[in-house]
């Protein structure tokens, strides 16, 4: 993780110091307009340039990242953001303030989607990610009204210091930002590039029912920041008294420190009471200040700016982790310039309309109107809300779509990239299944769709050597040791709240030792395909647990495990013979099971008398793929992946027997799992029943909650019975006691 903090305090600096540059001159606003004789509808034309040219250069290079990277756009953002700070250091009259506000709003805009994005990119986990995010801009709004408040009030130079200050900082931070990572991402042809220049908006088809649900809350949460930092300065001090700038600066800084603490307990607030605590909060807030307005009383107003700034934040931080948890990886930038977009709109078009409308109807009664403008927007967002609250997860009305969608994510440490699909609320309780040999994170998507349909969050990684996950070219690379720490890693970048671990085949050895050597991470343990084996996923343990009724020793003197005796033995060509055609292989490989397979030799039993799994052929035969197990699209996904990646590394797995034993060895309590255990047993699979064997006696043996159901499937369980699997599962989950988890309640119907 100490590798991640420098990147992600970088980003989130750099975040903060654009948004300063939005409040800086707010303090300053009735000095120019005193000094320079302009009306209060020129003063929100002022503010208004900002705000358009930031929408231009949202609709034209907020995506841009997406496709060139962030740093160079961040970068040359900031050097923007410098130029605009020393324009309004030597700003002399009206035009040379809008020139200057052109500028540090086209800055802006750039660098917004583009800063969120990189946050978000470099956070430890998404949860700190969508915090930072929310918190960045409350934090450089405050920082920019009361520093330059301070700096006008009791420093020299009072209308150009502060401006040359910041332009010094946005010019180190233009430097810092290269030393974020950036992440892969696919190259770009130039004329896609250009194409991207053309103005736009555009938002991935699974994120639009999210964000269309939450524009409501966008308009009430930043139409409100609109009238602090357009008329608040104006507002305090001809109709509250407020003659010193610094207490300007000061009240309006108040508004946006709350923000920020609402961000931060918002993110403690249990997952159903984020949105209408935001939400009564910000409506609250603006009756009070309304009312301070009304009598004129500026400690009443005070407070009111505190309840409405933490409304605020906890509003807006909803958005973004909402808009993070839906948006892919590869298109964050787009969707979060989409958001600044309408967020902007919502900044702009109110407060300039209340600056048109002062001049006919006085600040005082603008003001109160536009704070029942602000009441009805909270009343649009609490309705859609709501809404939204009966079809996501938990509610009693239709379930849309985008729930059930699986997004692909990256996390990288310096020593493994895990590729992963996630689907579900990102307040559910966290569900993470691991695929077995040869698979991917794809082999669960049945049990993904609807676990995260009734409120799981469903994580399902591409294991060490699978798919796009790190690939290491040495065997030792894949002993469980290193699969074990890569799940670490996954788990901590989720948040590292305990979680149901779900395994299939290998990936049920990985969710074993797991849950055997990090116990206090997994709240419960569900084993398909594969038992327990406390003292390591070996042959040393198989083989003499062998039914020798089915495999007399003097033919099958490894049983059904002499296939994993031959990778030790013909590695390399047990390799190039799965690799001679992935798409047979796998078509080959995957078939449904059969009650016919019960109490007969498994083929995997005379790999070696045969030369290898497909004898002297050395390829697969030419097999159609079994749609029932596959979709066709993920099956063309799994094939892609096997041919680009090969089957070395996930045949690798079974070469690091001496090292997996020693680290059974290690785990606490000699591997015993204290947490309750589900083994879901596949009839018809000759390779790794339990039944009329001795083959799960070690997990009896080891699990002091074990329980057991039984399925009429071959090995391939998962995808041979969708259904009865997720029904196996939810059926035991809710039968756990209320004390070992509280996930019961995301399976109630």
């Amino acid at each position: 993780m100490a590798s991640r903090r420098l990147p992600f305090a970088v980003a989130g600096a750099a975040g903060a110091a654009t948004l300063t540059a939005a409040s800086a001159p707010s303090p300053l606003y009735p000095t120019y307009q005193h000094l320079f004789s302009f009306s209060a509808f020129t003063l929100t034309v002022v503010f208004a340039v900002y705000v358009f040219a930031l929408l231009a250069a949202l609709l034209t290079v907020g995506s841009l990242s997406d496709r060139v990277g962030r740093r160079p756009v961040a970068s040359i953002a900031l050097v923007l953001l410098a130029l605009g700070m020393v324009l309004f250091a030597v700003a002399g009259d009206t035009s040379a303030l809008i020139a200057a506000r052109i500028v540090q709003g086209l800055a802006v805009g750039a660098a917004t989607g583009t800063i969120t994005a990189m946050i978000m990119d470099s956070a430890p986990n998404p949860r700190r990610g969508s915090i930072v995010s929310a918190a960045v801009p409350e934090l450089g709004i405050t920082i920019g009204a009361v520093l330059a408040g301070a700096l006008v009030a009791f420093a020299p130079y009072p209308r150009h210091l502060v401006f040359w200050v910041l332009g010094v900082v946005y010019v180190l931070l233009a430097a810092l930002v290269w030393v974020i990572p950036e992440q892969a991402r696919p190259t770009t042809p130039r004329e896609s590039i250009w194409r991207t220049l053309i103005p736009s908006a555009g938002l991935p088809a699974a994120t639009r029912p999210v964000f269309f649900s939450l524009i409501p809350s966008m308009g009430a949460t930043w139409a409100l920041s609109g009238l602090y930092l357009s008329l608040g300065s104006s507002l305090l001090r001809s109709v509250l008294g407020v003659q010193s700038l610094f207490v300007v600066g000061l009240v309006l800084g108040v508004f946006f420190a709350a923000g920020i603490f609402g961000t931060v307990v918002s993110t403690v607030l249990p997952t159903h009471l984020r949105e209408p605590i935001g939400y009564g909060a910000l409506a609250v807030g603006v009756i009070v200040t309304t009312a301070a307005t009304l009598l004129g009383a500026l400690p009443l107003y005070v407070l009111g700016s505190v309840i409405a700034g933490f409304g605020f934040g906890a509003s807006f931080q909803y958005v973004v982790n909402a808009l993070g948890e839906a948006a892919p990886a590869s298109r964050r930038g787009e969707v979060f310039a989409t958001m600044y977009i309408v967020s902007y709109l919502a900044f702009s078009i109110p407060a300039l309309a209340a600056g048109l409308a002062s001049g006919w109807f006085g600040l005082q009664h603008t003001a109160v109107a536009y704070g029942g403008l602000l009441v009805v927007l909270v009343l649009a967002a609490t309705a859609t809300g709501s809404v939204r609250a009966r079809r996501r997860p938990g509610g009693t009305g239709h379930r849309p779509q985008a729930v059930s969608t699986l997004v692909s994510r990256t996390v990288s440490t310096p020593r493994h990239t895990t590729h992963y699909l996630v689907s579900g609320p990102d307040g559910g309780p966290l569900m993470i299944f691991l695929h077995g040999w040869p698979g991917l994170g794809l082999t669960w998507r049945a049990q993904m769709v609807t676990f995260a349909a009734e409120g799981w969050r469903c994580v399902a990684p591409d294991l060490r050597g699978y798919g796009t996950s790190s690939a290491p070219a040495a065997v030792d690379a894949y002993a469980m040791k290193e699969i074990v720490a890569d799940m670490v890693e996954l788990h901590d970048h989720l948040g590292g709240e305990p979680a149901i671990w779900v395994g299939h085949d290998w990936g049920s050895a990985v969710v074993g030792a797991l849950a055997a050597h990090e116990p206090e991470r997994s709240r419960a343990v569900v084993l398909t395909s594969w038992a327990y084996f406390p003292d390591a996923n070996s042959l040393a343990t198989l083989v003499p647990l062998v039914d020798r009724a089915v495999y007399p020793v003097d033919r099958y003197p490894d049983g059904q495990w002499d296939y994993f005796r031959y990778y030790t033995t013909h590695f390399e060509a047990a390799v190039a013979d799965l690799d001679a055609d992935p798409a047979a292989t796998l078509a080959w490989i995957y078939r449904p099971g059969g009650p016919d397979a019960v109490g007969k030799a498994a083929p995997t039993a005379s790999v070696t008398r045969d030369g290898g799994r497909f004898g002297a052929a050395h390829r697969a035969p030419p097999t159609p793929p079994e749609p029932a197990l596959w979709p066709a699209a993920d099956f063309d996904t799994l094939v892609t992946a096997f041919t680009a990646q090969g089957f070395r590394g996930p045949c690798a797995w079974y070469l690091n027997d001496d090292a997996n034993i020693a680290y059974a060895r290690e785990a606490p309590d000699s591997g015993r799992l204290s947490q309750p255990v589900l083994f879901v047993n596949g009839e018809w699979d000759a390779i790794c029943t339990i039944t009329g064997n001795r083959q799960g006696d070690p997990m009896r043996a080891a699990c002091a909650d074990l329980r057991v159901a039984s399925v009429p499937a071959g090995h391939w369980l998962p995808l041979e019975r969708k259904a009865e699997l997720t029904d196996a599962i939810r059926t035991w989950l809710r039968s756990l006691p209320s004390d070992t988890t509280d996930t019961r309640s995301a399976v109630r119907t």
